[in-house]
């Protein structure tokens, strides 16, 4: 009786059992892993509640710091050079102006000075002139002539020009040229100014004209 019982037992858990699927991967299949450490994501796979670490040390990103605030300053002061340089420009182009007009203002003034000295000259000449046809007076004229030439030489020297003195002074070719030779038989005569053709002129040690002159120079020996 007992054996019936088991071998009915065992029929009814033979009949409710459920079988179990087991599934075989196939060799060709690749296994795949996921890699969820941060630093190996792309970077649009973070999320924005992620915080970015950084993996560079503490004393290159205060450098990297301090480079850019050098860099920020340079530029600073290279934009302030700029704009100092082109206001200096402009200032050194203003004051060369004022300096220009200035001297040409004074050499204005200085031409109309040199001018007023001469009026009266041409004036008393023009004046001589008139007298002269109007008598016939030739003594009177030469008078004239001869108080104007003064004059004029007397304006001359206000001006600060003097003749320079070379007769009978060694040839210079800094104030003289000369302009003929004579031949002299008196050795002390050899090199020096016998005769002024046209006068020289300086104001204080600029020379305005070189005198004009006829040099001695001493005879060659007449070979045998």
């Amino acid at each position: 009786m007992a054996d019936e019982t088991k071998q009915q037992s065992e029929s009814e858990v033979a009949d409710t059992a459920v079988p179990i699927r087991i599934n075989h991967k196939t060799k060709d299949e690749p296994i795949r892993v996921t890699d969820r450490r941060f630093w190996v994501q792309p970077q649009e796979a973070l999320s924005s509640d992620e915080t970015a670490f950084s993996l560079k040390p503490s004393y290159v990103e205060e450098l990297e710091r301090k480079l850019a605030d050098s860099q920020r300053k340079l530029d600073e002061v290279m934009a302030s050079y700029r704009v100092f340089k082109t206001e200096a420009a402009a200032e050194t182009q203003k004051a060369r102006e004022r300096i220009q007009n200035e001297y040409n203002k004074r050499l204005l003034q200085a031409k109309a000075d040199i001018v007023r000295k001469f009026i009266n000259i041409a004036e008393n000449l023009d004046r001589a002139l008139v007298t002269s046809q109007e008598s016939n007076n030739f003594a009177g004229l030469l008078d004239g002539v001869k108080l104007i030439r003064n004059q004029f030489g007397a304006a001359l020297s206000e001006l600060g020009l003097e003749e320079v003195k070379v007769e009978g002074e060694p040839f210079n070719p800094e104030v003289a040229e000369a302009v003929e030779t004579i031949e002299v038989e008196n050795e002390d005569q050899d090199n020096l100014v016998l005769e002024v053709v046209s006068k020289g002129y300086r104001i204080n040690e600029t020379l305005v004209r070189p005198a004009q002159v006829k040099v001695g120079t001493i005879k060659s020996p007449v070979s045998n």
